[in-house]
């Protein structure tokens, strides 16, 4: 028995004491509320076949090909999806509903807090409180139509040492299968796979893994056995490259990939990992259906704020449905200021007026147009929050002239850290994106 082992085991016995008399506390808690299946309700199940696991829904064979976002549902079932992932049971009233009118199922999520949030997995009264709460949210949804499995946390393994998190995780999944035995849970890890054993170990009555990851989704298969996984998993995010493992300016600030690019890369990836991995994998959520700011307006973002497509969502339509997506986003094929591309150590004067262009094509002749806009990053030193997501303001008058697929921009008049960002419009609902950062100096 390895020393990690030895530690886990030890801690699982004495981790227990906290469990039972957090749940001691109301010994209702597995008790009432037994499960009834509703009528309409389709029982979801992981069997295992021949060639691997598969998941079951109502009986029948059910890859998730599903969307992380909290809007465009119809979208996402023109496209050929049948899924969509929730974070947390916020507004799931609503869109549980939706979700059952445009024909698809969901991955809700039950929200458990980070040992770096304050939360202590060891404080009795916070674990049976926390446990209370869940037993009431699966309670309350768990006959709603569209559900498909129920999602402990989200990368609660991030940025944690204490493993402890996962026995208190077994002790709700188990407490979840007794209220509700039609429905799969799963927890989610971050794609550094971090404490990967201690699910295993810990977690038993988890009946599948999530991971979110973008980079490293191509080796996750291979990462997965390196951690003795040996259940099924899905993917609850993937997508462009994430901004903590891009190329970086001088000072810090992240390049990102083009939509162009971001397409390429996420359809690599979903062929050589997602669909390749028929024996475990049983389907994924692309990320983000809608826009979302994180680092960036565009980073994740599948959608403008107007609901606008990218060339990615033509990729998944293609993957999922087998049909080329209608009315195809244009294509960017080069774009510069000051004459570079993805320059790590761009610096420009302020008031000064540089020249800037977007190469771009369209798959369906359409005609193309432009809108650039400088957004701040910082003045003193780059300063980016990822967790704030509201919007930025554009510096004002920036923009002097534009010509078809070129501009002229004149630089801000304070010093800092700034990026420059393209929007290429086919007037017809699709649309590509650009982005390059610079350093403006007096």
């Amino acid at each position: 028995m390895t020393k990690f082992v030895k530690c886990l085991c030890f801690k699982i016995i004495a981790f227990a004491v906290v469990i039972a008399s957090a749940c001691s506390s109301d010994d209702k808690t597995h008790t009432t509320g037994a499960a009834v299946r509703a009528s309409g309700i389709l029982p979801v199940q992981i069997v295992t076949t021949p060639t691997g696991y598969q998941l079951l829904r109502g009986g029948k064979p059910y890859f998730i090909k599903g969307a992380a976002g909290l809007q465009y549902f119809n979208e996402v079932r023109l496209a050929g999806g049948n899924s969509v992932r929730l974070w947390s049971t916020d507004y799931a009233e609503p869109l549980l509903e939706e979700a059952q009118r445009q024909g698809l199922t969901v991955t809700l999520g039950l929200w458990m807090p980070h040992n770096r949030s304050g939360f202590d997995y060891h404080d009795q009264k916070s674990v049976a409180k926390l446990m209370e709460n869940l037993r009431e949210e699966v309670i309350k949804y768990r006959n709603s139509p569209a559900l498909l499995m129920w999602s402990l946390g989200n990368e609660l393994n991030m940025h944690i040492v204490d493993p402890n998190v996962y026995q208190v995780v077994n002790e709700a999944a188990r407490m979840i299968h007794e209220l509700d035995p039609f429905h799969p849970v799963t927890t989610i890890l971050d794609s550094s796979l971090n404490l990967a054993d201690a699910v295993r170990i810990m977690s038993p009555e988890i009946d599948l893994l999530s991971v979110n990851t973008f980079g490293g989704l191509r080796t996750l298969p291979q990462d997965l056995q390196r951690f003795k996984w040996t259940k099924p998993y899905i993917v609850t995010e993937f997508g462009a490259k994430g901004y903590w493992e891009s190329d970086s300016t001088a000072w810090g600030a992240p390049l990102e990939q083009t939509s162009t690019e971001k397409a390429v890369f996420l359809q690599e990836r979903y062929q050589e990992s997602i669909l390749a991995d028929s024996t475990h994998c049983l389907g994924s959520y692309i990320f983000y259906w809608g826009q979302k700011n994180e680092m960036t307006p565009t980073w994740f973002s599948l959608t403008n704020a107007v609901g606008e497509k990218t060339q990615a969502i033509d990729v998944m339509y293609k993957l999922w449905s087998h049909q080329p997506a209608p009315n195809a986003a244009p294509q960017i094929r080069l774009f510069e200021l000051a004459g570079k591309s993805k320059a790590k150590k761009l610096l420009l004067q302020a008031n000064e007026t540089y020249s800037a262009q977007a190469v771009a094509f369209d798959p369906d002749g359409d005609s193309l147009t432009t809108r650039w806009e400088i957004l701040p990053e910082g003045t003193t030193r780059y300063t980016v929050s990822v967790g704030d997501d509201s919007p930025l303001e554009p510096v004002p008058g920036s923009i002097k002239q534009v010509r078809g697929i070129r501009t002229q921009i004149r630089m801000p008049s304070t010093a800092g850290y700034y990026r420059l960002y393209v929007t290429v419009s086919d007037g017809h609902g699709s649309v590509a994106t650009a982005n390059q950062p610079f350093r403006c100096y007096e």
